[in-house]
């Protein structure tokens, strides 16, 4: 990737850019500040054999430092067995990332996200594409299967 500016339109510029900040912010800032709070997670829930509450903040999640304007988002979760829907406060100095993944649940998006997924799906998701030989239609036909027993329908398949 070139250092210096790309030419490009400006409009190709500006979706370029928001992918690279997006990237930086993932790289240099969210992650690093997850790290220390997800290892105590799977310590607290013995690598991941319990469950938390969800819906339960920790008492770190209320406290602000700093005189922050919080914002309410409303987050759609992926848990293993279902989906449902919580309301969380977050601000600069306790943002959503950090706050969810204390939790249990991971983050789609740095800074507003209004759709998370549980560890323990992702440690699945991860553990089945270490071990599956590379046959993408089988993990897709595998995940079809398991989402239509949870009672989603998927109208993707051509015929």
């Amino acid at each position: 990737m070139p250092d210096g500016p790309i030419d490009l339109p400006h409009h190709h510029l500006s979706g370029l850019q928001k992918k690279q900040n997006q990237w930086r912010r993932w790289s240099e800032e969210v992650i690093p500040s997850l790290i220390s709070p997800y290892l105590c997670y799977i310590q607290q829930s013995g690598s991941l054999q319990s469950i938390h509450d969800l819906r339960c903040p920790t008492e770190e999640d209320s406290h602000c430092s700093q005189f922050c304007c919080p914002q309410t988002l409303a987050i759609t979760c992926v848990l293993f067995d279902h989906a449902c829907f919580i309301s969380i406060s977050c601000c600069k100095c306790s943002p959503a990332p950090l706050q969810l993944i204390k939790r249990g649940l991971f983050a789609c998006a740095p800074v507003a996200p209004s759709l998370v997924v549980d560890i323990h799906m992702l440690e699945l998701v991860k553990n089945l594409f270490v071990q599956m030989t590379p046959n993408l239609t089988a993990w897709c036909e595998a995940l079809e299967i398991f989402l239509s027993d949870q009672g989603y329908k998927l109208n993707t398949k051509v015929w």
